[in-house]
């Protein structure tokens, strides 16, 4: 019994963090450019690069996956994915696919879409009674 609840907190903690950087990722992503003047002079010109936004965006995925995958295994809700596959979608068309006068907004609405993904799964995992013991004894 000890190991579900450490594995519903380690999983709360995941979406946390996971949450948090893909939060990170859509602020740096639309506040960032307009500092384009300022940062440099406070020598933080080195988070305008592409690498960090890179960096950002690759820990928000993996991060996105690895709890994803290990919040279906408790809760065994697949609509989860879909938050997933729609942020990803947006993420990619953004840096891929159009002109620099969309990506901005749909990098933005991806990462935002995958930090809701990550609060909907924390939400399911602590609101199922399998995976949560203290849940499933405040239901008899």
């Amino acid at each position: 019994m000890d190991q579900k609840i450490s594995a519903v907190e380690r999983q709360s903690w995941v979406d946390s963090f996971g949450a948090t950087v893909s939060i990170a990722c859509a602020i740096q992503c639309a506040i960032f450019p307009l500092l384009i003047g300022v940062l440099p002079l406070l020598g933080l010109g080195f988070l305008l690069g592409d690498e960090v936004e890179t960096t950002f965006l690759v820990t928000a995925i993996v991060l996105g996956i690895s709890s994803f995958v290990m919040g279906f295994r408790n809760h065994r809700r697949m609509y989860v994915f879909l938050f997933l596959v729609g942020a990803l979608t947006l993420i990619f068309v953004g840096r891929q696919l159009v002109d620099q006068q969309l990506e901005l907004p749909l990098v933005v609405s991806g990462s935002l879409v995958l930090a809701t993904g990550h609060f909907v799964n924390r939400r399911l995992c602590r609101l199922c009674a399998e995976c949560n013991p203290m849940q499933s004894a405040a239901l008899e």
